[in-house]
């Protein structure tokens, strides 16, 4: 049992070591910038969702969700690695690397916010004008 057990452990660390090794450096680097600019944000949707949980299960629930933002983070490098050259994420990166950069990424959060709650405002707003439409 212990030798099926050191197999599997050893299969699963070559398994993991490879699909990281197999990620080209563009990916790492889409990976990077959407840590960046919605890792926050994330986390802001996700906080409802997180507060439904019953509160004895909510910090299990936040590793498996942590753990399956990688899963999510991955599929969307795809976009960022169709849409900009490895040329262009590196230079992206770089502005994020900046102070100016830096201090956008420490504001989108609370940006993000208050932009939701405007946009919701907004949307009760025209309530009565897709009411008008509607009828």
């Amino acid at each position: 049992m212990k030798k099926i057990l050191l197999t599997l452990s050893i299969a699963f660390l070559s398994f993991n070591s490879f699909s990281q090794e197999a990620m080209s450096a563009e990916e790492k680097k889409a990976i990077k910038l959407i840590e960046l600019t919605s890792g926050q944000q994330f986390e802001i949707m996700t906080e409802p969702i997180v507060n439904m949980v019953a509160e004895d299960k909510r910090e299990a629930f936040k590793k498996e969700l942590a753990e399956s933002t990688k899963g999510l983070y991955k599929k969307m490098a795809v976009i960022y690695t169709e849409s900009f050259t490895e040329a262009e994420l590196d230079k992206i990166l770089a502005f994020y690397a900046t102070p100016v950069g830096e201090k956008m990424v420490e504001l989108t959060p609370e940006i993000t916010r208050k932009g939701m709650e405007i946009g919701q405002a907004w949307g009760m707003e025209l309530q009565p004008l897709m009411a008008k439409y509607m009828n």
